[in-house]
């Protein structure tokens, strides 16, 4: 499979208006390539919830994202990876820092992937996902 052509260019992802959900919780892909994918996030006041610690949907959607970006750059233009599912396990709250999720393939087949990622605050473990993407041609 050729890599999409727009995974090749992290200005177009980060742009203004290219991934509106990414953008409005202040993802930042960082690296991509050959089925691995880094985003990034700085942790915001908005992002916490009543408890004052981050809401976990935002390691959630960092993770998710992070993994379709992973498993974007080694499919063909014109082919969408929706998440079948997530399983995220919380091992750390999170007050304070830079976000980060390191996302890999496992297993690629031909409509089906296998994915996982890692989110860390520094040193420090936040969360581990494993989810299921299907690879679906778009229009």
């Amino acid at each position: 499979m050729g890599v999409c052509r727009y995974m090749s260019d992290l200005t177009t992802l980060n742009q203004e208006g290219f991934n509106k959900y990414a953008q409005l919780i202040g993802i930042e892909f960082v690296e991509i390539g050959e089925g691995r994918c880094r985003a990034e996030l700085d942790v915001r006041e908005d992002h916490f919830h009543p408890g004052q610690i981050v809401h976990g949907g935002v390691a959630f959607s960092l993770a998710d994202s992070s993994m379709a970006m992973a498993i974007i750059s080694k499919m063909e233009t014109g082919y969408s990876a929706n998440t079948i599912e997530l399983k995220i396990s919380y091992m750390s709250a999170v007050t304070e820092g830079r976000m980060v999720s390191e996302a890999w393939i496992v297993k690629q087949g031909r409509k089906i992937a296998f994915m996982e990622a890692r989110v860390t605050v520094g040193e420090k473990l936040v969360a581990t996902a494993t989810a299921t993407f299907a690879m679906v041609k778009m229009g």
